[in-house]
């Protein structure tokens, strides 16, 4: 994996840099590092290893594509230039070092230096600015002081971290939000001596050593999803080389919160958290989790950003260390700290006016400003903000579907514009404002523009189904009370479902919701309608998919009454089926499925749910085709949550709730324990013989509506 330049510790000694645009357009385009041979060394190790794994029949090239700028000079790749311009930036930074040589020096001085610390000062090496090197068991911020697990050491020594290199999951990245199977995932170990560590003198309190920063950094824009929309990762990669009082260095929470989500993707934080060893005591139960690291750095990001807030600082990235926060929370089923803090990253960005965009401002002539930050320097840094906003809105929207709880903030107070794609955000390109969508105009939920439409944009799309939905449901009763007309259901209307009440699914309200499901399904472009496309898994369409079904289901499902003339019931089981169909489409790649989008977990557990409730109604009509089926489809899901529960402990909370589901309509009798093998096999025959929907609930003496 590439080192973003200025690395510490990366122990290449005397390694060539590279002159500007030296590298090939390849290793440029993909981010990697290049020796600018010709042809250069990862062009080959890549040509040969897609050689090597090529697909029967594929023609691949004899020889690696690798090109390069056309430059009219004699000068070979590996010297480097002495241009003025090099020799002004080696002035520069030899007087940085001396700055901080001098620096280092008074503070060394002062009345109030720690003699044992100021004995301990070395010259400067290999850095812009001041990096000491120091004695392990000496050096401000060692293991002692960062509270780490007493094995850490160990797990960070070159051969261990070596080893847990071995042992990624094979995915590469392409730069695009996608995982490609196959290529190679090596992760550069870090380079730390059991008696010399490389630190900043002022590194902060308890955040882990600079090279395992680094490392928790890459396996985070490695394989969390929404990692490269929360930050621009080169420039994130880029600002860790900074000392850490440079202003673009991140700032500590958000370096916290990272080395806490990214702990499930590596064993270089120590032992993770296993869902397994703790009793399933219900779905909200907060488990007691241990004093692993990822607990303690959720700990220290939740202290420290608690302190940039009361001073009024960093207060964008303050937003990010809370959506990161809420991952972590959600990722090990904390509701109570998940609800808080996505609440909280909600109402942070109100003030900063993430939630709106020009011309859309009070109307009050005492609030002059819509927001208490600088505007943003760069269509970059305007995009990072928006970006945020949305993903603390999609956590909100996602966990609150299965909850009664409220929302933190009403779509009635967002006039935001919708995320621009990957490359527009990767490069900086800016999008007029007059091109773009609202999110406040509902038709823009089924017109996708291409130029400005990619996988995510669907993503905050679909999150606002979900809302529709749940302010629906949740708000039904006081509507109708109040004699909305929307809310008030059609007294004429064919079918009772409630006996002498109107049927809810006869009010304008829910006909709306019911025909913007159906069109959203059938609006995604034509380049956007399959999330594994050129055999690569797209995680934001395929969550997208899920929540286009889950959506149907959350709507219908209080409605559906299977001993009745029933649509509802219907659609749900029509739902169910569709994302199960997804679970075997995902299954049958070799994608590591832990590291899908959370919610994806919620909308498994949700099919397997429906068929549970289909199950138990086929019991009771003695219907023995219907149940084979549906037991083989529950249990499916339920070894589909299970492994997913292997990284993933919010997944191990949902299988145990079907679990519960299972046992009770075993009537008692132990849960079945069937092997992999047969569970596939049985679904499988199952998948293409059952009857169809309309079939199944005619045997149930229920015949629905045209």
């Amino acid at each position: 994996m590439p080192k973003a330049p200025g690395s510490v510790g990366s122990g290449t000694g005397g390694a060539t840099v590279l002159k500007r645009n030296q590298a090939c357009h390849q290793c440029r385009r993909r981010k990697l590092k290049c020796d600018a041979r010709r042809p250069c060394s990862t062009c080959v190790r890549s040509h040969k290893h897609a050689r090597d794994h090529a697909q029967p029949g594929a023609n691949l090239p004899e020889r690696p594509e690798c090109t390069f700028d056309e430059v009219a000079t004699t000068e070979t790749p590996s010297t480097p230039s002495d241009s003025p311009k090099n020799r002004f930036e080696r002035l520069e930074t030899r007087i940085k070092e001396l700055e901080a040589l001098l620096s280092q020096k008074e503070l060394a001085t002062s009345p109030d230096a720690n003699p044992s610390s100021s004995s301990t000062l070395s010259s400067i090496q290999n850095s812009p600015a001041s990096i000491q090197s120091v004695p392990s068991n000496s050096r401000p911020g060692s293991a002692s002081t960062m509270n780490f697990p007493s094995d850490l050491e160990s797990l960070l020594s070159p051969s261990n971290l070596d080893m847990n290199a071995q042992t990624v999951n094979p995915y590469f990245w392409n730069g695009n939000s996608h995982l490609i199977e196959g290529a190679s995932a090596r992760i550069d170990a870090p380079l730390l001596s059991s008696g010399m560590d490389v630190i900043w003198s002022h590194w902060p309190v308890n955040l882990p050593h600079p090279e395992l920063i680094r490392h928790l950094v890459d396996m985070f824009f490695l394989f969390h999803p929404h990692a490269s929309r929360l930050f621009h990762r080169a420039n994130f990669i880029a600002s860790l080389s900074y000392p850490p009082d440079h202003p673009d260095f991140p700032v500590a929470p958000v370096l916290h919160a990272i080395c806490a989500v990214s702990a499930i993707y590596t064993a270089a934080g120590g032992p993770r958290t296993n869902a397994a060893d703790f009793p399933y005591e219900g779905q909200f139960a907060q488990p007691d989790l241990p004093d692993t690291f990822a607990e303690q750095q959720a700990s220290h990001a939740k202290e420290t950003v608690e302190k940039y807030l009361n001073k009024g600082q960093h207060l964008v990235q303050c937003v990010q260390t809370y959506v990161l926060l809420t991952w972590y929370y959600w990722c090990h089923s904390k509701w109570v700290e998940l609800f808080t803090c996505s609440g909280q990253s909600l109402r942070v960005a109100i003030p900063l006016g993430l939630n709106i965009c020009p011309p859309f401002r009070s109307l009050l002539g005492s609030s002059p400003t819509m927001s208490i930050i600088s505007p943003p320097r760069t269509p970059i840094e305007d995009e990072i903000r928006r970006n945020t906003f949305w993903l603390a809105y999609a956590v909100d929207r996602q966990h609150g579907s299965g909850t009664g709880w409220a929302l933190s903030l009403d779509d009635d107070d967002i006039a935001q514009v919708f995320p621009v794609t990957m490359e527009q955000f990767e490069l900086g390109i800016p999008v007029n404002y007059n091109v773009r969508q609202w999110c406040h105009v509902r038709e823009a939920v089924l017109f996708h523009p291409p130029d400005i439409t990619d996988s995510f944009t669907l993503y905050i799309k679909s999150t606002m189904l979900l809302s529709f939905i749940k302010n629906f449901n949740h708000r039904y009763r006081i509507k109708s009370n109040l004699g909305d007309a929307r809310f008030l259901p059609a007294r004429n209307f064919a079918t009772q479902v409630y006996g002498d009440q109107p049927d809810i699914r006869s009010s304008p309200a829910f006909l709306e919701l019911d025909q913007l499901l159906m069109s959203f399904r059938s609006s995604f472009p034509s380049n956007l309608k399959d999330p594994f496309r050129n055999g690569q898994v797209d995680t934001h369409l395929y969550t997208t998919f899920l929540t286009a079904h889950v959506s149907m289901i959350l709507l219908h499902e209080p409605h559906a009454n299977l001993e009745r003339n029933c649509t509802s019931a219907a659609k749900i089981l029509e739902s169910a089926r569709a994302i199960l169909e997804l679970i075997y489409a995902m299954w049958s790649t070799n994608y590591d499925i832990g590291l899908l989008d959370y919610f994806c977990s919620f909308c498994w557990y949700l099919a397997g749910q429906c068929f549970g409730r289909f199950l138990r109604a086929a019991q009771e009509a003695a219907c023995v085709q219907q149940i084979d089926t549906l037991r083989a489809e529950l249990d499916f899901v339920r070894m589909a949550l299970s492994k997913m529960a292997e990284r993933v402990p919010l997944s191990y909370r949902y299988q145990r709730m079907l679990d519960a589901v299972h046992l009770s309509l075993a009537d008692g009798r132990p849960v079945s324990t069937v092997s992999d093998q047969q569970l596939l096999a049985n679904v499988s025959q199952a998948s293409t013989s059952h009857p169809d929907v309309a079939y199944f609930l005619k045997i149930n003496n229920i015949n629905p509506q045209p």
